[in-house]
């Protein structure tokens, strides 16, 4: 679903461009390379562990053997989706078409769409992170701008896979990421459509990524008006009111959690038509 007029340019599907040789085929190709030589089990540890599969492979380092871990596999779908576009490269979707089965399976194992990679620390050891969107669904929501009760941004990364899984099914054409999409969709909508504005409000203060644009794009994949109005629900009135009444109130705030606002926010606007939205979206360009 495409809202018409208020779409002035459509970028070139990246499907229809194939690069000839040079320094762009070769940087595309490193980049390949580098996407390939990851292990799709080790991304999908945490996943298989919180639904009670056995993993396959062990954690990865850094951020991925931390609260904040799954966010990878998101951008990682994303990244070979796009990869798929620009090549037809059948190994890259291969690799899509691998993880989203295996996340098909651990949503079936918590029966209720729920996958996350997610994990939180309680009474000094390291939890699965459901429990902090379990906590969140029962109204008992706690933040300091960067965790929610505690786990590490676990609304960021969220979005990271719900985003890389309309990406799988979108750009790399894997047709089972749409039900596995859907499906994770609503289990966050239920528990959002559940919240007062005020609680909203509260579990807004965290940083969320771009979850307004994901159910947005939702919306314009499926037409089902349930996650238009679950992507403006997902409205933070603190930073985003000021920019809809065009004022700068901007100085200090961590950058990486506002600007997926506005994208989403001018994402809305696109299929909505709310002037407010295009207020807020383009002042915020503009100031920035």
């Amino acid at each position: 679903a495409n809202a018409g007029p208020r779409i002035r340019a459509q970028p070139v599907p990246l499907e229809t461009v194939r690069l000839k040789p040079g320094p762009y085929l070769t940087a595309v190709e490193a980049n390949r390379a580098y996407l390939l030589s990851l292990d799709a089990d080790r991304l999908l540890h945490n996943f298989r562990a919180s639904a009670g599969l056995t993993p396959k492979a062990p954690v990865y380092g850094g951020w991925e053997a931390r609260g904040i871990a799954g966010h990878t596999l998101g951008h990682y779908l994303s990244a070979c989706s796009l990869m798929h576009a620009q090549t037809g490269d059948e190994a890259v979707r291969d690799r899509i078409a691998y993880i989203v089965d295996d996340l098909a399976r651990c949503q079936k194992a918590h029966g209720d769409g729920y996958i996350g990679g997610t994990t939180v620390e309680r009474d000094g050891k390291e939890v699965d992170g459901k429990i902090v969107f379990e906590e969140v669904r029962r109204g008992d929501i706690r933040t300091g701008g960067f965790d929610v009760n505690g786990g590490w941004v676990p609304l960021y990364t969220w979005h990271k896979v719900h985003a890389g899984l309309i990406d799988a099914y979108q750009t790399g054409k894997v047709e089972q990421a749409l039900p596995v999409m859907l499906g994770m969709a609503g289990y966050l909508a239920t528990i959002f459509e559940g919240l007062s504005d005020a609680q909203m409000q509260t579990l807004l203060k965290a940083e969320y990524g771009g979850l307004n644009e994901s159910y947005a794009n939702t919306y314009a994949l499926t037409g089902n008006p349930r996650w238009l109005r679950v992507a403006q629900k997902i409205y933070d009135h603190r930073v985003l009111d000021p920019l809809a009444a065009q004022r700068d109130e901007l100085a200090g705030l961590h950058a990486n959690t506002q600007i997926p606002k506005l994208i989403g926010l001018a994402r809305i606007y696109e299929l909505n038509g709310d002037a407010d939205d295009q207020t807020a979206a383009r002042f915020f360009r503009d100031t920035v």
